[in-house]
């Protein structure tokens, strides 16, 4: 599954809200997900994100799922409702399992670059 995780990383820059795609493989068709969205709940090991056009996805998370935040990995216990995401992983039986999920800092924003000193002319 690590070629999946890079193919993720990949559709990370890409930007858009949602979607999936499939793929051919050496062991047949894969499709893999993404979403971005606002947890609307987790509960257990489902989270539900929700993009800005309304799709709602439910997400499961697995052993094998990586949580980073602010930079850092994260655990589960970690997400909460409310807060801006990233999720992606393979389409399984109709299911969506998260491999990825990458939590926006609050805010909104990045962090700004320290000021350098003024100049004068």
């Amino acid at each position: 599954m690590r070629l999946c995780g890079h193919r993720l990383l990949r559709l990370r820059l890409l930007g858009g809200m949602h979607g999936e795609f499939t793929f051919e493989t050496k062991t047949g068709p894969r499709t893999i997900a993404f979403e971005r969205g606002v947890i609307e709940s987790v509960n257990g090991s489902d989270i539900v994100v929700q993009a800005k056009d309304g799709t709602t996805w439910t997400w499961v998370l697995e052993s094998n799922t990586v949580i980073r935040q602010g930079g850092q990995q994260a655990t589960a216990s970690t997400l909460s409702d409310g807060e801006q995401v990233f999720a992606g992983g393979p389409v399984i039986s109709g299911g969506y399992d998260a491999r990825l999920i990458v939590v926006k800092p609050s805010g909104g924003s990045s962090p700004s670059p320290t000021p350098s000193p003024a100049t004068g002319s």
